[in-house]
């Protein structure tokens, strides 16, 4: 059927011509952009064909050129913060070319906090259907929100019923079971986040719900006495600011707010902004009608397999399955750096007052956590086969055994997620690795190397290496003395 844009008087015909016209046009400058990615990516691969070390390049220079690719706070991004987040720069330029048929679908190994996962619904051209494992079950709380579409109307009806219920003084604050709360925040605090949260509860429907506890988990570390300027959490101590700094005086006052902070205000706040970054996620239509979709369905990529997720990003695993082969048309992610970032420390907040972890699971989860620091010193150091980890390991168990453990343990558990991502993957398709170096005992690891022979060796073909600075000082990590700093990232494309 054809909408009709002729005058009165005008034949019909005209209208369809009009039209078409316009669909053209349309199409034409889509396929000129597209192609524009496509021949940056062969351009690229020449250099590094020719060159054999990794070619520079930045992804946010390029696609600024593109007023749809441009990232800041779109669509639901900022919805919650969340240490190292990948920058979108990256997926969007690998998402907008070729590489991956429009049909495919895109996994993460690493989903984070759903970065990937939003790109590649969210994408102007080409909108796919995105699957990701992440094992820190606030990130999975996070994506789920980031990805879901919510009605406005049904939104705005629980808003009521929950601010309505904070007015309430029958109400019994939920407060997590941990020894050391009091560290963290005063009674005042507590009271008042225990009352939000045992509010929330009552709510029924769960994708509202998520929302509204994502809101609530963005707030935690806000109203926190934990110093602002930290990412993992540490207690502000005044006299580590000079007084005759800025600084002194400003964490002076945000200490003496924190001790009383406003809750709610903070809270309603906080969900009218992400509101908003909801609604602009609803208002892609194949996002909104559900033909395109993205999920976190497991937490462990070392055994990939199929799950529900539910409430506050719990995996159901009962009736699990596992992944098919070849089904998977691209893989984009960055995988955790050894040393470089403690993901379940920084969140240990978020996660006991959601409930997601106490005392003893947020230690278990921490261990689980591939790039870990939490090894046995009587751990067995395994030979991976690769002749420059293996190297490396023997020299760092020179100076230290538990590290020599620690990084043994990480390249072998990237050598079973490599091979996942091998086996899931189709024939000749490509996987997107995303990472950055750094050092350990004084020892340069340069982990994309690493990870690309880790590849080769399990059947992978490597065809690109591209290195670009890291802009944002959020995403610069430095962990201890013998971490090391990390500026630049490293982006691998292998081929099956």
């Amino acid at each position: 059927m054809w909408r009709s844009l002729s005058r009165r008087g005008q034949i019909r015909s005209h209208s369809r011509n009009v039209y078409k016209k316009i669909f053209f046009y349309n199409k034409g400058r889509k396929m000129a952009e597209i192609l524009e990615f496509d021949k940056k990516i062969d351009e690229l691969k020449n250099r590094y064909q020719k060159a054999k070390h990794p070619i520079a390049f930045n992804f946010r220079d390029f696609c600024s050129a593109w007023k749809w690719a441009k990232r800041s706070d779109v669509f639901t991004h900022h919805i919650h913060r969340y240490p190292a987040k990948l920058i979108p720069c990256i997926p969007i330029f690998f998402l907008s070319s070729k590489i991956c048929d429009e049909n495919d679908v895109v996994l993460d190994p690493f989903a984070g906090s759903g970065t990937v996962l939003l790109e590649s619904i969210a994408h102007p051209h080409y909108k796919r259907n995105c699957v990701g494992i992440e094992i820190n079950p606030l990130a999975r709380l996070i994506a789920k929100v980031k990805t879901t579409p919510l009605n406005n109307n049904e939104l705005q009806l629980k808003k009521e019923e929950l601010l309505l219920s904070l007015k309430r003084k029958d109400i019994t604050p939920i407060i997590p079971e941990y020894s050391n709360l009091s560290l963290w925040f005063s009674r005042n605090t507590q009271n008042k986040l225990g009352r939000l949260r045992a509010c929330i509860e009552k709510i029924e429907d769960g994708d509202c719900k998520d929302f509204f506890f994502a809101c609530f988990s963005s707030i935690v570390r806000k109203v926190s006495l934990a110093d602002p300027n930290i990412p993992p959490p540490v207690v502000l101590k005044i006299k580590n600011y000079k007084k005759t700094s800025a600084k002194h005086g400003e964490m002076k006052d945000f200490l003496k707010r924190n001790k009383r902070p406003n809750v709610n205000k903070l809270f309603k706040q906080c969900v009218e902004d992400n509101e908003k970054r909801v609604k602009s996620l609803s208002e892609i239509e194949n996002v909104a009608q559900g033909k395109v979709r993205a999920r976190i369905v497991w937490d462990d990529s070392r055994n990939l397999k199929i799950g529900k997720l539910t409430a506050k990003g719990t995996i159901e695993k009962r009736g699990a399955r596992a992944f098919k082969k070849e089904s998977i048309g691209l893989i984009i992610t960055s995988p955790p750096y050894i040393t470089a970032q403690k993901y379940v420390r920084t969140t240990k907040l978020e996660l006991l007052w959601l409930g997601l972890a106490d005392s003893k699971s947020l230690v278990e989860l921490d261990k689980e956590t591939i790039g870990s620091e939490r090894v046995k010193a009587d751990e067995e150091i395994m030979p991976t086969n690769i002749k420059a980890i293996d190297n490396l390991c023997n020299k760092i168990e020179d100076i230290s055994k538990e590290r020599a453990i620690m990084t043994n343990r990480y390249f072998n558990d990237m050598v079973l997620v490599m091979k996942n991502s091998y086996k899931v993957l189709k024939k000749d398709k490509k996987m997107i690795l995303i990472v950055g170096n750094n050092k350990v005992c004084g020892h340069n690891v340069n982990t994309h190397e690493m990870l690309a022979e880790i590849g080769e060796s399990v059947g992978f073909k490597r065809e690109l290496v591209v290195k670009d600075r890291i802009r944002s000082r959020g995403m610069i990590t430095k962990r201890h003395k013998n971490g090391g700093l990390i500026e630049d990232e490293y982006i691998v494309m292998l081929r099956k």
